[in-house]
């Protein structure tokens, strides 16, 4: 800091605003000039090779054009970034200086003469008196000095407001340079074209791909706010521009919303470009940007939770389930993908993601949005088009569509995701164990082992044969047990401790008939009706074709076997009558398992 600084907060931000004014008053300017060309040019009486040329050279100058405009949004927001970066106090370097000069001066006097004092203390104790009165003054000196000391903090204090002004203004407007030097590449190029009477574009000019490049970059950056990580140079900073207007393009094509992207650039700004070392950023970019692609993941969560889809509209959330997915690659997957298929989706959600998870209970409120939809109803209650309420067909609950169909397959690559993470989370025990390991931590006590398992107990009801690889341990009956609000996150157990999962590796034929599944409603009712059992049925035929086979009796040689009256042999839940048979059974599981989550 130098005597002559000089810094007054009032007349910096009346100078920006009046930049920003004329900046705004350019880009106005440039885009009545483009209304001009545009109208010129789709002049349809105007045909000619000539008038070609002198097409491509107006599109080119309409290129530039929007060049400036993009970098006159960039600058705008620099000058409101420097507006709120210098505070309201005036920083004057000669008074500071001069100040901090006084009061280090006055601070030294002030011990000199409290040094003295005590000495003389010391020196006279024979004399009480004289000895009180010097260390009474040597105490009032110290109290000067502490008094300086403060007045030196409070000037040392404005020093530092104005090297914090610097450091983060120093950068400001850099950005824009390697634009504007495309932008006048490109003026120049241009105004060479007019050759012999006649317009002749380089069409093979290097600007016309670079200068897309650097407008790019400045979009994402004045819309989404990136900021420049701190003490980086110029080069690290275009590769890190380079990086984060890649991912935000990625962001784009698969759908995310604005506020969505805009969350992504807040997580950056405050755990890497706030944050990291300057040798570091670039790895760490790449680190972050490969974690939007992986759902669950703590950046994915913040910008997932930034698009409020849920709480808006059906089509909204609908959106947001197209990107969830682009982002999985389940937007390549339907009936006849195979496990192996679907297995690779689940590597597309992170193995961190526990089942208890709120993403887990957002995305079922997402489901809920986009494919049920109450009766409407007056002031009293009574719904409107009461045929229809009756039926319960209201304006739309169905998972219907090519969309309807990705999504409910996805509840068998979040059940197996969940699977996975039990298994994975402990070293020892079975499956069941695990669990209830699990169920013992701190925060997990929103399960029950209460719900029906009758859909998960398919039997052949004439042979009375179950699928193969069924467990007859424990009453031979299956168990489910349900988290996240009690419903969302399930897990299907065989009498020998085992997960049912169709998408496990070695996944018996009793795994994929009575298998999980991550349920979308919040509890028993219609509307699980409606999101979780009714797309399962052969009604929609969204069930993977290898699991839908699985649901018939094979002999040997894996043909499907058929009764005597020439139907097939299937396996189907028991009827709710016939449950009584296994009630003592399942309820010694149950409550077994509730004993040992409590022990």
């Amino acid at each position: 800091m130098s005597a002559s600084f000089y810094l007054d907060p009032a007349e910096i931000k009346a100078q920006c605003r009046e930049a920003i004014d004329n900046l705004n008053e350019v880009s106005s300017k440039t885009i009545n000039v483009e209304h001009k060309l545009d109208e010129f040019i789709n002049n349809s009486e105007l045909e000619s090779k000539a008038f070609d040329a002198l097409k491509q050279q107006i599109a080119d100058y309409k290129t530039v054009l929007q060049s400036i405009r993009s970098l006159i949004k960039y600058n705008i927001g620099e000058y409101k970034t420097l507006m709120s970066s210098v505070g309201d106090k005036v920083l004057d370097g000669d008074k500071i200086l001069k100040g901090q000069e006084y009061a280090r001066g006055r601070i030294r006097a002030y011990e000199d003469r409290a040094k003295r004092c005590r000495e003389n203390a010391v020196t006279y104790a024979a004399i009480a008196v004289y000895a009180e009165n010097q260390s009474t003054r040597a105490s009032l000196y110290d109290h000067l000095a502490d008094n300086h000391r403060r007045m030196l903090e409070i000037w040392e204090e404005q020093e530092q407001a104005y090297y914090d002004i610097e450091n983060s203004t120093k950068d400001l407007f850099s950005t824009g340079d390697s634009t504007a030097e495309q932008i006048n590449a490109a003026l120049s190029d241009l105004g060479k074209s007019f050759r012999a009477g006649a317009f002749h574009p380089n069409l093979a000019a290097s600007w016309r791909a670079k200068l897309k490049e650097e407008v790019k970059e400045l979009d994402a950056i004045v819309l989404y706010g990136i900021k420049r990580p701190i003490s980086i140079n110029e080069e690290t900073w275009e590769k890190y521009q380079g990086e984060v207007t890649t991912n935000v393009l990625l962001l784009e094509k698969q759908g995310w919303a604005v506020d969505g992207i805009k969350a992504y650039a807040r997580y950056i700004n405050k755990n890497i470009a706030g944050k990291i070392p300057a040798g570091n950023v670039l790895v760490e970019i790449d680190k972050c940007n490969k974690q939007t692609q992986l759902v669950g993941s703590e950046v994915f969560k913040k910008m997932w939770y930034a698009w409020k889809a849920e709480g808006l509209s059906a089509s909204e959330s609908k959106k947001k389930l197209k990107m969830l997915m682009k982002v999985t690659g389940m937007d390549g997957i339907d009936e006849n993908s195979s496990a192996e298929e679907l297995r690779r989706i689940a590597n597309k959600i992170d193995p961190n993601l526990e089942p208890d998870d709120k993403f887990w209970r957002s995305l079922a409120g997402t489901v809920e949005t986009a494919y049920y939809s109450p009766p409407k109803t007056n002031f009293n209650g009574v719904a409107f088009e009461v045929d229809k309420a009756v039926k319960g067909i209201y304006s739309q609950n169905e998972m219907t569509g090519t969309l309807g169909k990705r999504v409910h397959l996805f509840r068998y690559v979040i059940s197996y995701q969940q699977a996975e993470y039990i298994r994975n989370k402990y070293t020892d025990g079975t499956d069941e164990e695990k669990l209830i390991r699990y169920l013992k931590e701190s925060g997990h006590d929103d399960w029950t082992a209460d719900e029906s398992a009758r859909l998960h107990l398919k039997i052949n009801r004439k042979s009375k044969m179950y699928p193969n690889g069924h467990s007859y341990a424990n009453g031979g009956v299956n168990i489910k047990v349900v988290t996240n609000g009690k419903f969302h996150s399930e897990f299907i157990i065989n009498g020998d401790g085992k997960f049912l999962t169709l998408l496990d590796k070695d996944a018996t034929q009793d795994a994929k008939v009575n298998c999980s599944s991550f349920n979308y409603a919040r509890q028993n009712d219609y509307i699980h009706q409606v999101l979780d059992v009714n797309p399962a049925g052969e009604k929609y035929k969204y069930e993977p074709i290898f699991r839908g086979e699985s649901l018939y009796v094979h002999d040997k040689n894996g043909c499907r076997v058929y009764s005597s009256d020439g139907y097939e042999l299937k396996f189907e839940p028991p009827a709710i009558k016939d449950m009584s048979q296994y009630k003592d059974d399942i309820n010694v599981r149950q409550e077994y398992f509730r004993k040992r989550v409590k022990l």
